[in-house]
Formats: C-alpha cells, sequence, structure tokens
C-alpha cells in the first residue's frame, strides 16, 4: 500500500508538470526567432504571485491603438531640437497589429497564472543608408483592469557576423536566446516615455520602472484615434466620457510638445549665457522638467551635477 502511495504521488507530480508544459500554447511563430506563448507567470519582487485577470476580453483593435500610442524620445532632451519625427513608437504597425490580435485571442485562454511572452522583429534605418533587423521582446498579463506589458529587450540587433557564419554553412537562420522581462527585475529598457492618457508606467518601491507599461486600453485606444489627423474615437469607443478624455489628451500632448520645446530653448539659452541666469533658476527649470516627466531621472541626475560642478 504504502509502494502504492508513493507511486500515485509521483504520477500526480508528474501529470502536474507535464501539464503545465504542455498547455504552454504558442500562439503564433515565424522561424526560430519569432513568437507569442503562453507561459507559467513570474513572481513579484516580494515573492508573492498575484493572480492575473484571465481569461478576460479585449478588443484586438483597441490593443492594437493603445500600443501605437507609447512613443519614446530617440534623443535625449537637452539634444537637438523637439521635432515629431524624433519620437519614435515602441512598436511598428506590424508589431501592435500581431499583438493586438494573438493577445487579445491568448488572454481568452491563459489562466490567472499564466503571462504571454513575445519576440518580435522590424527593420529600422542603419547605417549608411542600410536596413537592420531588431528584436524588441516582452512579457505582457492583465491585472486590476490593466494590459501590462515590461519590455525584456528592445530594439537588439541580430549578430551579423554570427549569421554571415552560418549562411555560409547553409544554415538560414540562428536560433538566439532572448529576456523577456521580469516583475522582479527591471530590463535595460530606460527609454523617456511620454506619459498621455490611458498609460503609464509601473512604481515599484517607490521607483519608476520604464520598462513596465500599464495601460488603460480602451482609453488609451482612443487618446490615439483622438490624436490622428481626421481620427475619430468613437470608431472604436461607445463611452461618451472616453471620448471626452480622448480629446483632451491628444490637446494636452499638443500643449506638452509646445512646453518642452520652449523649455529645451530656455535650457540652451541658458548654457549659452550661464551669467545671464543663475544657478537657482537653472535648477528650478531642471526641476520643473523632472516634475513634468519630460527628462528621465539619469538625464535629471546628470544635468544637475553639470550645473552644480559650476559653483
Amino acid at each position: 500500500m504504502k509502494q502504492i502511495f508513493i507511486n500515485s504521488i509521483f504520477f500526480l507530480s508528474a501529470l502536474f508538470l507535464f501539464s503545465n508544459s504542455v498547455f504552454a500554447e504558442e500562439l503564433w511563430k515565424s522561424g526560430m526567432n519569432l513568437y507569442i506563448k503562453t507561459t507559467d507567470q513570474d513572481r513579484y519582487a516580494d515573492g508573492q504571485n498575484i493572480p492575473n485577470q484571465h481569461p478576460v476580453s479585449l478588443n484586438p483593435t483597441h490593443i492594437r491603438n493603445a500600443l501605437n500610442n507609447i512613443y519614446i524620445w530617440n534623443k535625449s532632451f537637452f539634444t537637438g531640437a523637439l521635432k515629431d519625427n524624433e519620437a519614435e513608437t515602441v512598436f511598428s504597425q506590424e508589431q501592435a497589429r500581431l499583438l493586438g490580435n494573438y493577445l487579445a485571442a491568448g488572454f481568452q485562454k491563459a489562466s490567472p497564472s499564466e503571462d504571454i511572452l513575445f519576440a518580435l522583429t522590424r527593420r529600422k534605418k542603419g547605417f549608411l543608408f542600410t536596413k537592420d533587423t531588431t528584436y524588441t521582446t516582452g512579457r505582457a498579463f492583465y491585472v486590476n483592469d490593466k494590459l501590462n506589458i515590461i519590455i525584456g529587450e528592445f530594439d537588439r540587433l541580430g549578430d551579423k557576423f554570427k549569421e554571415r557564419a552560418y549562411a555560409s554553412s547553409g544554415i538560414s537562420e540562428i536560433q538566439y536566446s532572448f529576456k523577456n522581462g521580469k516583475r522582479a527585475k527591471r530590463s535595460g529598457f530606460k527609454k523617456a516615455i511620454i506619459i498621455t492618457d490611458g498609460l503609464s508606467t509601473k512604481s515599484v518601491n517607490g521607483k519608476n520602472r520604464t520598462d513596465w507599461f500599464v495601460i488603460d486600453v480602451k482609453l488609451a485606444s482612443a487618446a490615439f484615434l483622438a490624436e490622428q489627423e481626421g481620427g475619430d474615437p468613437t470608431d472604436t469607443i461607445d463611452n461618451e466620457n472616453i471620448r471626452k478624455e480622448a480629446a483632451k489628451s491628444a490637446q494636452e500632448r499638443r500643449e506638452m510638445r509646445l512646453e518642452m520645446a520652449r523649455l529645451r530653448k530656455e535650457m540652451k539659452q541658458s548654457q549659452k549665457g550661464a551669467e545671464n541666469s543663475s544657478l537657482e533658476e537653472r535648477l528650478k527649470k531642471l526641476q520643473s522638467l523632472k516634475e513634468k516627466k519630460m527628462i528621465t531621472n539619469e538625464e535629471y541626475e546628470a544635468k544637475r551635477k553639470e550645473i552644480l560642478s559650476e559653483i
């Protein structure tokens, strides 16, 4: 009897592990490196496992629009002129479309203890008018009525030398090992995010995780449509309050860009004629930029040290 009991426990344990691995589903796959798939939920920094709000039904168009509305500045606040073409989306239109479709499908099937991992690619302008293939990876889950996305790697370049070496041996594709982002540890993604309605970043222990997006899908989708030229948030949103918030958000973002341009001009003028602007005034302007989330903490600290070094 004892042996039967031990065998039963072993069998149930093996069945549990088997079921976890077998039912981790590939929602989409292309080649050896690109995928959208379910996985076991990872733990938070305090070791807890807060169940996800899965299964949940989300509109794929809302997800796509929300992801199309996540922008970063591709230059430091203190360099270059502020132009719309200096801001770029975290996800390309094709990446947003794929995630919109497959996250919506995956969340309908996923259990509270499952996340969705993704690894996607796009072509970006490289050196001397060339095009580089880059990879963006992450982890997605839905909790507290918000879509959460943690970026693991952003626009990671492929290994061209290794790819050429493999190609000369008749191997058309090499397999990469990606990091998909974790709840417990910040990734190397530290870009300056443009905050708008429906989009925020996660605060963990009082520190801002710029790699962790928290998205109100409907509101972010409406904000995206409101900002498009001729866009109409009523195309996919039937809530009057959300439509009003979206229109307000679009106007605020336009005003924010003008304010950023004005403040940057003032900062540059201060740099050229420091004698005409006291250290206190410059530090106040710098603090204002930080409070309005127009510069990153890293940019703030670097510029603060530069100003104080003049004392």
